[in-house]
């Protein structure tokens, strides 16, 4: 049991660790009074359990063995008077980001999005080369301008129908790219990427109409990105409005 006694506003508090519950979460008891506090895992440095008394920021730090090391308040060690690492802190700091739902859900909006993009590209790259694979995650309209294209040169060879069909597969594709390109710091994108994905998923469903079992992957990868950027646009709102209040 480890026990500390902190001041603020002139104001004693005691501040005891009585141990870690089996689902992890951190046991104290301030000024008498037992508490269950959540902490959070940086890699490489430990756990770190924030908390409040009175109004002060306080952070108790434990070993990757959830053994105390020291009290942190306000940013400094009690038992040093130290100022706590900067590297410790940005990890810190990342770590309670990480767990943040809403930058969770904007890193893996974009997440989701750059992988249909990449795989887009890996695609046209795989139809070109006559591949017997591809990939289900990814838009399905470049492929489909592609391939007409190339369908269209076995019927009547024609070196202007190739490299027409590969500039406009690739322009379609690079439309993605530019809209994640911009989504990383702007809203609109976002939501423009989500319109031209319910587009292609029309598409697919269109083309589904003549073997669904066909489609039928290509049509929950559609459904789960189309999730992934409605929860991407949530997640930009909410930042929004955290930032202008």
């Amino acid at each position: 049991m480890h026990q500390w006694d902190i001041f603020v506003n002139e104001t004693k508090h005691e501040i005891v660790f009585e141990g870690c519950k089996i689902s992890g979460k951190i046991k104290l008891r301030i000024d008498g009074n037992p508490v269950v506090y959540s902490p959070f895992l940086v890699k490489k440095v430990g756990m770190f359990c924030p908390f409040e008394v009175d109004g002060s920021e306080m952070m108790l730090r434990l070993d990757l063995k959830n053994y105390p090391v020291g009290l942190i308040q306000d940013g400094i060690y009690l038992e040093t008077g130290m100022p706590m690492e900067e590297t410790v802190l940005s990890a810190f700091r990342s770590a309670q980001e990480d767990q943040n739902p809403i930058i969770a859900n904007d890193r893996a909006g974009m997440g989701a999005f750059l992988t249909f993009v990449g795989l887009t590209y890996v695609n046209l790259i795989l139809i070109l080369m006559n591949a017997s694979l591809s990939f289900p995650f990814s838009a399905t309209v470049p492929q489909l301008v592609l391939g007409i294209a190339l369908s269209w040169n076995e019927e009547a060879p024609s070196t202007v129908l190739f490299v027409s069909g590969i500039v406009l597969s690739v322009i379609f594709a690079s439309v993605y790219l530019l809209l994640y390109l911009l989504a990383k710091k702007r809203f609109w994108p976002v939501v423009v990427a989500l319109v031209l994905v319910v587009l292609d998923t029309l598409v697919v469903l269109y083309l589904s109409l003549d073997d669904f079992t066909f489609y039928i992957i290509d049509i929950v990868f559609h459904a789960w990105l189309m999730w992934s950027l409605i929860k991407l646009i949530g997640a930009r709102r909410k930042q929004a409005e955290q930032y202008f209040q």
